[in-house]
């Protein structure tokens, strides 16, 4: 009996340890729960604007790669920047930049329509940070 006391502490401490890693690396927020990032390639038949969420972290460069985004849905609190670039090829070079102040966005959502943008025609990657 007095063996199998370390393997217990062993699987205890294994198990603690892996589910605060697991809270960590599986969390889908970047500036909370409240802020999203969703693209539009297509509309219903009534036209109205059908949305698909992407899953980001905070600062992480997202390759979009798509010339039919027609518009980009940008909720909560947070820095937006929209570029034409991949992520390893000058990502911040003329890009778009959105910035939702926490006073002004908390649940809200803007919509960015393409056109008239330097990623009109050609999203080719997004940041978000906080």
């Amino acid at each position: 009996m007095a063996g199998s006391m370390p393997f217990r502490a062993a699987v205890i401490a294994t198990l603690l340890l892996g589910g605060a890693r697991g809270a960590v690396t599986h969390s889908r927020f970047v500036c909370g729960q409240q802020t999203s990032v969703s693209t539009s390639t297509s509309e219903d038949a009534a036209g109205t604007a059908e949305f698909s969420e992407i899953i980001t972290e905070d600062g992480k460069c997202n390759m979009i790669q798509n010339g039919g985004v027609k518009s980009v849905k940008f909720c909560g609190p947070g820095k937006l920047v929209l570029s034409r670039m991949t992520c390893s090829e000058h990502h911040e070079y003329k890009a778009q930049v959105v910035e939702h102040s926490s006073s002004e966005y908390t649940t809200n959502c803007e919509t960015i329509p393409l056109a008239g943008t330097v990623v009109e025609g050609w999203l080719g990657s997004f940041t978000t940070t906080c």
